[in-house]
């Protein structure tokens, strides 16, 4: 606990009495205060994803296309399908502009259509590089891909 008196103030009659308890992280209090930073990695143009980090992910999807083809229980025409989704999740992680729509509605179609390689599925989603290439694409994409690998924690807690 950490009590703390501004008396600063006092000739504009501003005085903070702050108790911090049980705080992780930063705390400002006061007038006109100034606070610049961010927490994980940078987002934008200057994080950069070098091209072997992309095909380490792409040779992720491969691994995924072999589980595909070897999955118990799945016809050939839902394989198929299956791999069409996978192509799409593929293009809408590596793609100039990752699409987070497309992401969240492919891993539901694993999901409901082919469980059996839903963990596979979710691993490439959960990949460092897919992080990395939403959060090269700016604050809104990798906060939105936040949500959905948020989504993907609640939804393995009810299982």
């Amino acid at each position: 606990m950490v009590d703390h008196v501004d008396t600063q103030g006092e000739e504009n009659g501003t005085t903070y009495k702050v108790t911090v308890r049980n705080v992780a992280g930063h705390t400002t209090v006061g007038n006109r205060n100034r606070v610049s930073g961010g927490i994980g990695a940078p987002t934008g143009p200057d994080s950069a994803v070098t091209s072997e980090q992309v095909q380490e992910l792409r040779d992720e999807f491969a691994r995924v296309r072999g589980l595909i083809e070897e999955a118990d229980g799945a016809g050939e025409r839902e394989k198929g399908a299956a791999a069409d989704r996978l192509e799409e999740l593929e293009e809408s992680i590596t793609g100039d502009q990752p699409d987070v729509r497309t992401m969240t509605k492919v891993h539901a179609w694993f999901a409901q259509r082919l469980p059996a390689v839903l963990g596979a599925v979710s691993s490439l989603l959960l990949h460092p590089t897919a992080a990395l290439l939403a959060q090269a694409a700016g604050e809104d994409v990798a906060a939105r891909f936040g949500e959905l690998l948020q989504s993907l924690g609640s939804a393995a807690g009810e299982s």
